[in-house]
């Protein structure tokens, strides 16, 4: 496997959350172009987690798409993951790296007081809010990781209900080996956010990772309680109770996956 492309295609849906269906279709329309058809790299799963965002931010899937593609034709190769995206007016805003607002589907610009956040331009001394580190700590980690861990800290620490900020940290210290601060950090989650189907998710594989299996099993059944239409955890689960033994149950779950994904 390539240092270049380091996340086969179950470890990029389950750091991303994406469905198998729409990074399918991100695929299909060269937002990302994995190797082999299989192998993402970090800058993939950097722009997944922002397709991630914008779909949970309410932007219709046809229009994550668009954008995404737009800009990415717009740019030089590669240069996708650096820029800053989020829904804006039902559709999508883009920052440049110096700073330029764009309308994402038509390239133009956009004035700076056009709707309510003129903390999109407020000085550098004043203390951004919880988004703003969000969103920095996003466009941050395929070139620093250590950078964007401390972002995604400053974001917590501004709103500790900020559960995309858990989702995508504790996936960042999951890749870098450090996957018994993630449970820790999912756990913190819990008290906040414990509704959020991604955070029980995401906790369920790192509880995999240091060989917690009958929690995570636990984790994944509280995601899917939240969320049935969950595929990810109805596969993950199967596979995890087949290792277990529990085979009936592997089935159930399985099949669910299937319902869901023909």
């Amino acid at each position: 496997m390539g240092l270049d492309a380091p996340y086969p295609l179950r470890q990029a849906l389950r750091l991303t959350g994406l469905t198998q269906r729409f990074l399918d279709r991100l695929v299909e329309q060269g937002v990302v172009a994995p190797r082999d058809g299989q192998r993402f790299s970090h800058q993939d799963v950097v722009v997944l987690r922002t397709a991630k965002a914008l779909r949970d931010a309410g932007v219709p899937p046809r229009k994550v798409v668009q954008a995404l593609r737009r800009v990415k034709d717009s740019l030089a190769p590669g240069a996708l993951s650096g820029v800053r995206l989020r829904a804006h007016a039902g559709g999508v805003e883009a920052r440049t790296p110096d700073r330029q607002r764009i309308d994402a589907h038509t390239g133009q610009a956009l004035l700076p007081f056009d709707d309510d956040e003129a903390a999109a331009v407020r000085p550098l001394a004043d203390e951004p809010a919880a988004g703003e580190w969000l969103r920095q700590a996003q466009a941050l980690e395929a070139s620093d990781s250590a950078a964007a861990e401390a972002a995604y800290r400053r974001a917590l620490k501004l709103d500790p209900c900020c559960s995309a900020a858990y989702v995508n940290l504790g996936a960042l210290l999951c890749e870098a080996r450090r996957c018994e601060e993630a449970v820790a950090l999912y756990e913190q989650a819990l008290d906040h956010c414990e509704a959020t189907p991604l955070v029980h998710f995401n906790r369920a594989t790192a509880l995999e990772d240091v060989g917690r299996p009958h929690q995570a099993v636990a984790a994944y059944e509280r995601a899917l309680a939240l969320d049935p239409r969950l595929a990810d955890a109805h596969y993950n689960l199967g596979v995890l109770l087949e290792q277990l033994g529990d085979h009936q149950g592997s089935l159930r779950h399985l099949n669910a996956y299937r319902r869901q994904r023909p």
